[in-house]
């Protein structure tokens, strides 16, 4: 079986506990994180909440009633996951869990531990559960992850200009390189794929892209505050 809705979580069997015992709660909560973007549904606290509680009943489940989610102690293991602790994730309320490059690694050794899930004693497809989670497949490059469009864009001519400190000797095709735009794409795109960067940054708490933003915007803020042609018509 493979779970298509939320719902369907509900479904998953307990793991055993003298074989996962071993690990941390944020790795078990990476481990659910992993499963959740395999099955393309939302990394959302909620979801991971109850992901973990199907999982892991004796660690996720509240002390009275085992069967419900405990969200309070999940949310506390994705606090521990953020980049300034142990690196494991980044997470926003408003669109999920992503899981870093240290995430995926070490989700590889939890599944190598515990294995794949089951449903009502019926196990997931062979190739989901032989994901490696270090390398994302077509559906993971579909999902929005803060710390891999970081990672992709530092690789830009705009970033290392910047680090150079040579950011007067960039023009505006090295900006549509970094936003991966081209120059016929309307000022309206442009923005947004600029903005969309902004929050990434902002997201994961990283000083160092924002400040690099900041720079870019000063030095292309015209080209950035163009006019849509759509708006002079009008």
């Amino acid at each position: 079986m493979q779970p298509t809705s939320p719902r369907d979580l509900l479904k998953v069997d307990p793991k055993d506990r003298e074989i996962y015992g071993n690990f941390s709660l944020a790795h078990l909560t990476a481990y659910s994180v992993h499963w959740l973007i395999v099955w393309e549904i939302p990394t959302t606290y909620e979801n991971v909440s109850v992901l973990n509680a199907r999982f892991f009943p004796a660690d996720f489940g509240m002390a009275s009633f085992p069967d419900l989610p405990d969200a309070v102690r999940t949310n506390r293991s994705l606090l521990q996951m953020r980049p300034k602790y142990r690196g494991l994730a980044t997470s926003d309320p408003r669109r999920g869990v992503y899981l870093t490059e240290k995430g995926r690694s070490e989700v590889a050794r939890v599944l190598k531990a515990i294995g794949g899930p089951t449903f009502e004693g019926k196990a997931v497809p062979v190739e989901a559960a032989a994901i490696d989670p270090r390398r994302p497949n077509k559906n993971r490059e579909r999902t929005f992850n803060p710390v891999q469009l970081l990672e992709d864009r530092r690789t830009r001519l705009l970033y290392r200009r910047f680090k150079e400190d040579r950011l007067g000797d960039t023009d505006v095709v090295h900006l549509l390189g970094l936003l991966g735009l081209y120059d016929h794409t309307p000022p309206v795109e442009v923005r947004k794929a600029f903005k969309q960067l902004q929050e990434a940054a902002t997201m994961v708490d990283d000083a160092d892209f924002l400040q690099f933003l900041a720079a870019v915007g000063d030095r292309f803020r015209a080209y950035l505050e163009r006019p849509d042609s759509s708006l002079r018509r009008g």
